[in-house]
């Protein structure tokens, strides 16, 4: 019982004095815009050429989308590789 008390007084001064790493939401705003922008111009795209298009068409400008969201993901690993 006191050895497991020791232990979590250990732990808990280890806790305390330790500096965690927690960033604020405004921290790494590009990154975060680059990953937001392809989607937000995707679904407005979307909803503004909807009308009267074909199913090629329909799964064509899903895959342009797709396109737009990996290269966003893709600037978004090399923004961050460098750190």
């Amino acid at each position: 019982m006191e050895e497991e008390r020791k232990k979590l007084e250990k732990m808990y001064q280890e806790l305390n004095e330790e500096d965690t790493n927690m960033k604020k939401w405004n921290q790494a705003l590009i990154p975060k815009a680059i990953l937001l922008f392809p989607p937000i111009v995707f679904v407005l795209t979307f909803l503004k050429i909807n009308n009267d298009k074909s199913i090629i068409d329909l799964l064509g400008f899903v895959a342009i989308g797709g396109l737009l969201v990996s290269g966003g993901i893709f600037l978004n690993y090399l923004l961050s590789k460098g750190k």
